[in-house]
């Protein structure tokens, strides 16, 4: 009776040891390394509150700290399992950095010459604005012109240089 109470224990340990083990071999481990990154968003550095993760020569960045420097918030659904990005405030929804312009409408923002802060845009070789954003502080606002005359506003808003989206339709520059 004591022998079988032992193999019955045996047995239930064996089973649970043999079954737990099957779950951690279909478990998928990654090795990855923790970096400390100084991030920087249109010249400027944003300090971030995470390290960073390095994987398999990639970089990855907290959605929540990338999206505070580049001035989002990030909400989760459960329900559908989806992340949205939205713009912090209203008045940021007016303005588009030029990385979002260059994704969203097809131009090419580079630095002009050996310049930290004046950006060409440009599409098909033609330049369309020259932004100076040299000595630019923070909220300051200044206006640039177009080839046809329009004038487009244009600040730095949480570190990031901006151009007034409203000016950039009525300038025919984005819908």
């Amino acid at each position: 009776m004591k022998m079988k109470k032992v193999i019955i224990a045996l047995s239930v340990g064996l089973l649970v040891g043999s079954s737990s083990m099957a779950v951690a071999a279909t478990s998928q481990k990654v090795q990855a390394t923790l970096a400390n990154f100084k991030i920087m968003v249109n010249g400027q550095s944003k300090s971030v509150a995470s390290n960073q993760l390095l994987y398999k020569g990639n970089t990855y960045v907290q959605l929540r700290e990338a999206a505070k420097i580049l001035g989002y918030e990030v909400n989760y659904r459960s329900a559908t399992r989806s992340i949205e990005f939205s713009a912090k405030s209203q008045s940021q929804a007016e303005w588009i950095t030029l990385i979002d312009l260059s994704a969203a409408y097809g131009y090419k923002v580079e630095l002009k010459g050996d310049s930290a802060d004046v950006y060409n845009v440009s599409k098909n070789l033609n330049t369309l604005l020259t932004v100076n954003a040299n000595g630019l502080k923070e909220a300051e606002e200044k206006v640039v012109a177009d080839p046809s005359g329009n004038t487009i506003r244009y600040k730095k808003l949480q570190g990031s240089l901006v151009l007034h989206r409203e000016d950039l339709k009525k300038s025919g520059l984005i819908r």
